[in-house]
């Protein structure tokens, strides 16, 4: 029994009920940390997509620009190429016929 000295100890019933409520307490707080992780994995997801998106199109941006400077090179090459002929045909052409 208790004696009048020692404060009353608790239930065996007020020692389970104090364990619920703390196993409740770890409980709210991990489904509280897992909504949020939830949260971060769906935003995460939206920027993946966003930035697969992102790529493929840039992908393709790259290409078209690729072919249209390889169309400039090859006109730039081609007007370098007739200066050079037509050059060279002012030059060969007066002296072809001044020596036949």
């Amino acid at each position: 029994m208790a004696s009048p000295n020692q404060p009353p100890q608790p239930s065996k019933t007020q020692n389970i009920l104090q364990e619920v409520d703390k196993v409740k307490s770890v409980m709210h707080n991990n489904i509280g940390l897992m909504l949020d992780n939830h949260d971060k994995a769906s935003n995460l997801q939206d920027k993946t997509q966003s930035m697969s998106n992102n790529a493929r199109l840039f992908k393709k941006q790259t290409g078209t620009i690729r072919r249209q400077m390889w169309c400039r090179n090859m006109k730039l090459n081609l007007i370098i190429g007739a200066i050079v002929v037509i050059v060279i045909l002012v030059i060969v052409i007066p002296l072809v016929l001044h020596f036949t």
